[in-house]
């Protein structure tokens, strides 16, 4: 379970990062990147993916978890790594 809800939020965050124009040129760099940039509807409709995914995968994470406070924490935890991979990966085209 938490490697679906990890997922999601990954995606999510890409859908909302390539949205923006400064991480879409970004992306430019990068082979797979671009052609999931072909893929993506325009900018608004990949937004609205993206904040879809980010709340599904928080209520996937509710809805599992028992204690709420706990589900909260750990789908916190689990989008801070979500942002870390995608702020590399970014840092990475970069130098490239």
């Amino acid at each position: 379970m938490i490697t679906l809800v990890f997922i999601i939020q990954l995606l999510g965050f890409l859908c909302l990062m390539l949205a923006m124009n400064k991480h879409a040129k970004q992306a430019g760099n990068s082979r797979v990147l671009t052609k999931v940039l072909r893929l993506l509807p325009s900018p608004p409709f990949t937004k609205l993916i993206g904040w879809m995914l980010l709340s599904a995968s928080l209520c996937l994470a509710l809805t599992r978890i028992e204690i709420i406070s706990i589900a909260i924490v750990w789908w916190c935890c689990t989008l801070s790594a979500a942002l870390l991979i995608i702020a590399v990966y970014f840092s990475s085209l970069l130098d490239t």
